[in-house]
């Protein structure tokens, strides 16, 4: 249990709750949710920080679909000569410039571990809590900066294990309150569009934006090839949204030339590739070492995986998720490893739900296969851990969802 905040600090102070999403909008599904509940809970308190003026309306279209209070927004722009910086140095030049903005609260809560500076950075940092986005099984996450977190609230008792094994996360700082983006996403009575307008089944590429885990140059343009020529299946190439950003506006254009209408989709980050549009629709999942395998498995289903780099996997809790499906090499021929993912996905079903339910807490399955939460509320346990650290009062909903 956090420690009181100190006493005479202004009553606003004590409210305020600053959510800092700065690692892209892909991540705000993961964060969103729990910053709408607060709101409803304190009204006025929350403030969600974005990169720019796309991403806030990027947050307040999110809110609206959500159907609950949107908190308010605030963009951290660069002042003039530090927006010149690359790219890759933006996160921490914003954590630099808006420290001061930023620790003026009760609470921090962030999706991503860049914003753990803030401690370094200022003596009075509030308590700094976490969310990651995702459950994926690379070691990356499962690193040392989890140390520098004051609370982790994860998907699931995986996560939790490797955490407490790593010896960087205590066991009363790191609290298991179900998938956010997941709990979300399936409770939404949004109807969902069929990704395409005919009956061929359909395959997803999801492949990693890391040159050193990714399959899509030495594979890609093989399946999408490979698909077209054969005939019987649709395919949707979209890698993880932080894959294209580093690509020049002519590989872009290449890559997206290869799309085929109503054949085969090449979506480089549109908001369906957050939005488990693709992991909801397709028929079998293809990937490397992509995160969002445990979102495709929230239904059960055919997973191919391509190892690209000769990996030594077998043995690895890293490499978890390739015992879901085949796994094969990039000279395979892809159209018969579909065939064989669909043939054998039997072999797999077992393994597939028992990881699911291992990683991805309270999830379970009604006899025609619908993934179901009953008992847990995600974004509800989640707030209470806001609120704890922060100083208020919990809501009354703990007592229902604890």
């Amino acid at each position: 249990m956090p420690a009181l905040l100190p006493s005479g600090r202004p009553d606003a102070l004590l409210r305020r709750i600053h959510v800092l999403a700065i690692g892209g909008a892909h991540q705000f599904a993961h964060i969103l949710p729990v910053a709408s509940e607060l709101e409803r809970r304190q009204p006025g308190s929350v403030t969600f920080f974005v990169c720019s003026e796309e991403e806030a309306a990027i947050a307040q279209a999110q809110v609206r679909e959500l159907g609950g209070p949107c908190p308010a927004v605030e963009v951290m722009r660069l002042p003039g000569i530090t927006a010149l910086l690359p790219r890759r140095f933006h996160k921490a030049a914003r954590l630099i410039v808006w420290a001061a903005r930023l620790c003026d609260a009760a609470v921090l809560l962030c999706a991503e571990r860049t914003s753990t500076m803030l401690g370094r950075l200022r003596d009075d940092c509030p308590p700094i809590l976490h969310i990651p986005h995702g459950a994926g099984d690379r070691a990356v996450g499962f690193e040392k900066r989890f140390a520098l977190f004051d609370h982790v609230m994860v998907a699931g008792r995986k996560d939790r294990d490797r955490l407490l094994a790593s010896g960087f996360v205590e066991p009363d700082a790191c609290t298991v309150t179900g998938p956010i983006k997941l709990a979300t996403i399936l409770s939404s009575p949004r109807p969902r569009p069929p990704l395409f307008d005919n009956a061929r089944p359909t395959i997803l590429y999801n492949p990693h934006f890391s040159k050193k885990h990714s399959s899509i140059e030495v594979f890609g343009r093989k399946l999408i090839e490979a698909v077209v020529q054969d005939g019987r299946y649709n395919l949707v190439v979209a890698p993880h949204v932080r894959l294209a950003r580093r690509w020049s506006a002519r590989e872009r254009r290449e890559w997206e030339a290869l799309a085929v209408p109503g054949r085969v989709v090449v979506d480089l980050g549109s908001a369906r590739c957050n939005d488990m549009s693709y992991t909801l629709g397709a028929d079998l999942y293809v990937g490397d070492v992509s995160s969002q395998v445990y979102e495709f498995l929230a239904h059960p289903r055919p997973c191919l995986f391509v190892d690209a780099h000769g990996v030594d996997w077998q043995e690895s809790e890293d490499y978890a998720m390739w015992h879901f499906g085949e796994v094969i090499a990039p000279e395979a021929d892809p159209v018969a490893a579909l065939d064989r993912a669909f043939a054998n996905h039997g072999a797999y079903l077992a393994w597939q739900r028992e990881r699911m339910a291992y990683t991805i807490d309270g999830i379970s399955w009604a006899r025609d296969g619908t993934p179901t939460f009953k008992g847990r509320n995600a974004v509800r346990e989640a707030a209470d851990q806001v609120e704890r650290y922060a100083g208020l009062a919990v809501s009354d909903t703990f007592a229902t969802a604890a």
